[in-house]
């Protein structure tokens, strides 16, 4: 029965993580069963689908210890399949259960406005697994798949540390079993439960809140270095909220949304970010927004798409055709909003484009249009 319920629920998982357009909002399903990163997104002020979703993991591990872990995670049937192929090591049940560390240290960061540790719940790896499943595989798309792989190999080395020791996931899911354990005790061994749990919550939060403060000092929020997706509310609050799910990356039609690398720094790297190589953002288009599971992408409608631009388009006119007295105007031709015109320059006698950053939304098409080489019209953040 359990092998059965395992079975089916791996199968829909993958099924959901699997790269696809339609309908889009699968692809958001499998990191939205976390309550860990429920608790995470909102002690910083957010939540999303990760609010709702997580309720029927959090409700199954109130009722028995684990449920979710031992029935339906997918992460967590791989780790025992692999397991099987070797023997138990003794050393791995004296190791200290780090996972609520894990969790206490991200909730305090969090509190304090930069949640931590979201990368690392197993729900959001498997997904960003599938998210990397792309034609032309480039590095950062072999580095977000990597969490995975590395669990797999884990498991293979030291049976049960992931799930037991270690995993945020299942650490919150003991967190929620905490009330009905400790009724079981005497009064004496109550007071001295309640007191570990009690100072590893408050180092944990200290901690967290500590890094962030030190680390992240509050400021106002500059300009961002990489393009992000339509209605993304800041730099900051973007690439703090985003657990690198890869749901984004996914569900985007037009295949405009990638991985990031470090051009935007390190608190950036893997954040997802827009490339105008392949397409650009047609202004019907939402299913970012649908998908995000962390509000990192807040949900969104064609008409308040664009409230926050996504950057703004720029000319090159050293690369322009115009410049070089040859006809074109495709970019022009092509802006779904209008911002583009041509206006004559009679000092250089030839005709040159002119920008509307009132209507400029930053969606891509005159860049993705434009046929100069190296491109003339490129979108900046």
């Amino acid at each position: 029965m359990r092998r059965a319920a395992r079975g089916a629920a791996f199968a829909a998982a993958a099924a959901c993580a699997w790269p696809r357009h339609e309908p889009s909002w699968l692809a958001g399903v499998v990191p939205a069963l976390s309550p860990f990163n429920a608790w995470v997104t909102a002690a910083a002020g957010a939540g999303g689908l990760f609010l709702l979703g997580a309720l029927v993991p959090a409700v199954l591990s109130v009722v028995w210890p684990r449920a979710f872990c031992r029935w339906l995670c997918p992460v967590g049937t791989c780790q025992d399949a692999m397991a099987g192929w070797v023997p138990r090591r003794g050393w791995v049940g004296r190791v200290p259960r780090v996972g609520l560390g894990i969790v206490a240290v991200a909730v305090g960061a969090a509190l304090a406005g930069y949640p931590l540790f979201g990368w690392l719940d197993p729900l959001v790896l498997f997904n960003a697994a599938f998210g990397a499943a792309r034609r032309q595989l480039e590095l950062r798309d072999w580095l977000a798949a990597a969490g995975l792989p590395a669990l797999l190999l884990l498991a293979f080395l030291a049976p049960g540390l992931w799930c037991g020791r270690l995993c945020p996931l299942g650490a919150v899911q003991d967190l929620l079993r905490v009330p009905f354990r400790l009724r079981a005790l005497d009064a004496a061994a109550r007071r001295s439960e309640s007191a570990a749990l009690g100072r590893r919550a408050f180092l944990g939060l200290g901690l967290g809140a500590g890094y962030r403060l030190a680390l992240y000092p509050a400021r106002a929020d500059g300009p961002p270095s990489a393009i992000r997706p339509p209605a993304s509310e800041g730099e900051a609050r973007f690439t703090r909220l985003c657990t690198r799910c890869g749901a984004c990356v996914r569900s985007c039609p037009s295949g405009i949304i990638r991985f990031g690398g470090t051009g935007a720094g390190w608190a950036g790297v893997l954040a997802p970010e827009i490339a105008f190589d392949n397409g650009y953002c047609p202004p019907s288009c939402t299913q970012c927004g649908q998908v995000c599971p962390s509000g990192a992408i807040p949900r969104f409608t064609q008409k308040n798409k664009h409230r926050r631009p996504m950057g703004e388009a720029r000319v090159d006119e050293n690369h322009c055709l115009l410049s070089f007295s040859r006809e074109c105007g495709a970019c022009v031709g092509a802006c779904p909003y209008g911002a583009l015109d041509m206006a004559w320059d009679s000092e250089n006698m030839t005709s040159r484009i002119v920008v509307d950053a009132a209507r400029c939304t930053g969606c891509g098409c005159c860049e993705y249009v434009c046929p100069a080489s190296p491109k003339a019209m490129r979108i900046h953040a």
